[in-house]
């Protein structure tokens, strides 16, 4: 879609929000509900939150103005009570008199707030919850106070949190970065881990209660994960009897039918929670270009195109159980199942050319099948002190396993000059891993003091081999030179110890992690081992400031390690494509980064959050590729040469426009410096990157909502290759919503860029030996729809452990 198309559709959908949609703001069925808050000496108070809930459904919310007043218009009925909150004063509850409406009108009159004695932190108002808050050393977006997490998934939701951006491929970055760990309740999960992106997408948002992201993780996370941790927080608001959400949606033509559910359920000491999803996936067939272009003595030019089609299911299902053995100590157990299969079809023809000779030439039809599956177990006991509440101990165990299996099967056809017989291709891979961790949380006088201790040992294997077709025998016989079993066992042994308090608006957290790991690796095939060992001191600073106004000044600095997974440390030689060949190193050390960050932030009526940071490296694993003149083939592995600078600047803004229109602007803007060797030459580059979501969503008053949002993607670097950038795009998305039934039922329906069926999306790398271009068409329209319905009541919180293992060491 051009410029000119897409600022068109940005100003009518911007028209519309504000000039057209208000004109329905209120109906005849509606009531405008007005009032105006003041403290106990009758002055205003400004930018208090302004909550309509029934029951446990937050129904409506709005800021009071600088006047202390407000106004909005509802549907008769719809609310059962007003709750009032700012920070200094208590929170104040009103029920709503639908009696006294007169000539559509309902005046509260003045409402006096009382001071607190305490911090409002303190106090639990779950029907009236800032959408953000920022932390000592995290910031919070209230999943429960945004009226779309009814109906929306929490990768969906995950767009508007601060520091937080999904591209249209649907792939989740934390400060721009894609190095980063998910957490559940603190504890990772193997589904998460595994496959984040189906995860995320059915994953119901109404089961969540918040998302806290981490740009500077404290000592007692592991010090993996480049952009930090994003920490989900499952629904607490819970009690003696059940409640659950469900979703399903579909999604045409690329996508399919997904669906995902969460049930919680407690009966006096005992309690439980689970939750699932699964997904059918399809990608219709679509067309995919390369070209190679190479200089020197003799110089070629290669070209090949081809299509793919793919198909993916996948599922997850997790529990916990909880169990108070007594008011000081508590039992939990987790378990999580997680799997995920995927089949390709390509088809491939190639011909190199030396000027206007054909050198070689093949057609190639292939198919790849893989799969893989995990299962992982926690054990938890906490056990409080009843002499000093804010002691707590906690000793944890966790057990994971994960197996992957990919099977590659090649078949050529109409060969020129090229000597490859047909071969198929057999990887296994398996990670298990025992962990067991104690903590301990004591307060000494104002100061919170936090220590741990944590092992890990974890054994990586990976077993391949290569089957070439023998026309003698009619039969796939191995290949001795293209088979091995590669093992990697590593124990990793860490401390940490943390230290926080508050001085008036002044919030301090230190701390500092230490990790001593152990590596050895195997190889069968020529009984070597090789032995790589480190020793890391992890250092964790953040101070903040807050205000009375609602704002904020933070500041933080800390180092992050990037520990190389078994895809990366793996040396199987994968020949799916034949003149594109990739391996892995198992030479491989971890990458340290040491990240700044200073942040601002105003979170009254209009929620501005800004955080600028800068981050380097000097050992930073990135690909390499390098064209080998011999075979005419571009080998690409990764070596850890990468030098790297980022200075970036992350924006989040959400504005209320009007009573009904709310806009929210999310993104950020970086320039990287990157230096890396490539087959023993220095490559330096230098790259602006930028993206950009605009989101505008529209109320109306009979549970309507409308979404029109623009996202914006400049030209990135491709992923962990200085070689290479990927270009940038424009992308569109609309949908709308009902909320039915008392606010349990609730159905949308969206459409992605209904301008353009196709995406290219083109991915270009160069060297001082060769320039390579690839095209990858994607189906860029996109329609669905998803229905969410919520049930049962419960009255009192399951108990969670207030620690427990989270292993975010690794990366892949």
């Amino acid at each position: 879609m051009s410029l000119k198309n897409l600022l068109q559709t940005a100003f009518i959908f911007y028209i519309q929000g504000h000039c057209i949609a208000p004109l329905f703001a209120q109906t005849k069925d509606s009531v405008l509900i007005k009032g105006q808050i003041a403290d106990s000496l009758q002055q205003p108070v400004a930018w208090a939150t302004i909550t309509l809930a029934k029951g446990d459904s937050v129904i409506f919310t709005t800021p009071t103005n600088e006047h202390g007043a407000f106004s909005f218009a509802i549907k008769r009925g719809m609310g059962g009570s007003l709750t009032i909150t700012s920070a200094a004063y208590l929170p104040f509850t009103t029920p709503i008199h639908w009696g006294q409406v007169v000539s559509g009108k309902l005046d509260l009159g003045r409402l006096t707030l009382q001071q607190s004695g305490k911090n409002l932190q303190n106090v639990t108002v779950t029907a009236a919850r800032p959408l953000i808050k920022k932390e000592t050393d995290k910031l919070v977006y209230n999943t429960e106070a945004d009226p779309e997490s009814k109906f929306r998934s929490v990768l969906d939701i995950m767009k508007k949190v601060p520091y937080l951006s999904v591209d249209g491929q649907e792939n989740l970055t934390l400060k721009g970065n894609s190095s980063y760990r998910i957490l559940i309740n603190g504890k990772p999960s193997g589904a998460v881990d595994n496959d984040p992106k189906n995860f995320l997408k059915t994953l119901p948002a109404s089961t969540i209660q918040s998302i806290e992201v981490y740009t500077i993780p404290p000592a007692k996370y592991d010090a993996e994960g480049l952009g930090g941790v994003i920490n989900i927080i499952t629904t607490k608001r819970v009690g003696e009897g059940y409640k659950g959400s469900t979703n399903i949606s579909e999604g045409f033509p690329s996508g399919g039918p997904s669906g995902g559910f969460s049930f919680t359920a407690t009966h006096k000491k005992l309690g439980v929670e689970l939750y699932g999803g699964g997904s059918f996936s399809s990608n219709p067939r679509v067309a995919n270009t390369t070209n190679r272009t190479t200089s020197g003595d003799e110089p070629t030019h290669l070209n090949v195109s081809g299509n793919h089609k793919s198909r993916n299911n996948g599922r997850y299902i997790g529990t916990q159980f909880s169990y108070d053995l007594d008011s000081l100590q508590l039992f939990t157990v987790q378990l999580n199942l997680n799997e995920f299969n995927s089949k390709d079809n390509r088809n491939r023809s190639s011909v190199l050319q030396q000027e206007a000779t054909t050198l070689q030439q093949f057609t190639m039809a292939g198919k790849t099948i893989a799969g893989n599956n995990g299962f992982d177990g926690g054990l938890n006991y906490q056990l409080g002190f009843r002499n000093d509440k804010s002691r707590l101990l906690t000793v944890s165990y966790r057990y994971m396993q994960y197996k992957t299996s990919s099977t590659d099967y090649n078949d050529f056809l109409k060969a020129i000059n090229y000597p490859v017989t047909d071969f198929n291709q057999y990887n296994n891979t398996s990670t298990m891993e025992h962990t067991g961790q104690v903590d301990y949380i004591q307060n000494i006088k104002k100061v919170k003091m936090e220590a741990g201790i944590k092992t890990i040992f974890r054994d990586n294997k990976s077993q391949f081999n290569t089957m070439e077709y023998d026309s003698a025998t009619d039969r796939f016989l191995d290949d001795p030179a293209q088979q091995d079993a590669f093992t990697n066992h590593q124990a990793i042994l860490s401390a940490y110890n943390t230290y926080s308090f508050s001085l008036k608006s002044w919030g301090f957290k230190a701390g500092a992690r230490l990790e001593e790991t152990i590596n050895d690796i195997d190889f069968a095939s020529t009984q070597t081992t090789v032995n790589n060992n480190y020793f890391s001191l992890v250092p964790s600073v953040v101070i903040n400031k807050s205000y009375t106004n609602g704002t904020y000044i933070s500041l933080g600095y800390n180092q992050r390690l990037k520990r190389p997974g078994i895809n990366r440390l793996n040396p199987f030689v994968n020949l799916s494509d034949p003149n594109f060949i990739t391996y892995g190193n198992p030479d491989l050390k971890p990458s340290l980064i040491h990240n700044f960050d200073l942040g601002y932030g105003s979170n009254k009526k209009q929620s501005i959050n800004i955080g600028l940071s800068y981050a380097f490296s000097n050992n930073l694993d990135l690909k390499t590729s390098r064209y080998d003149t011999a075979s005419k083939v571009t080998f690409t592995t990764y070596d850890n040469s990468g030098k790297i600078a980022a200075l970036m600047l992350n924006y989040n803004l959400n504005l209320a426009i009007t009573k009904a229109l709310r806009t929210v602007i999310n993104g950020n803007i970086a320039n990287f410096w990157i230096q890396s060797a490539v087959d023993l030459r220095i490559v330096k580059t230098q790259q602006l990157l930028y993206t950009a979501t605009i989101s505008n969503k529209y109320t109306f008053t009979k549970g309507w909502i409308v979404n029109a949002s623009v996202y914006l993607y400049g030209k990135n670097l491709a992923p962990a290759q200085i070689q290479g950038t990927v270009s940038g795009y424009a992308a569109t998305g609309f949908s709308v919503s009902k909320n039915l039934i008392e606010n349990k039922l609730s159905l949308s329906a969206y459409i992605n860029n209904p301008f353009t069926k196709f995406r290219n999306s083109r991915t270009e790398i160069t060297s001082y030996d060769f320039a390579e271009t690839t095209l990858n068409q994607e189906y860029f329209r996109k329609a669905g729809f998803s229905i969410n319905y919520r049930f049962g009541k419960l009255k009192r919180d399951i108990k969670k452990n207030k620690r427990g293992i989270s292993n975010n060491d690794v990366s892949n």
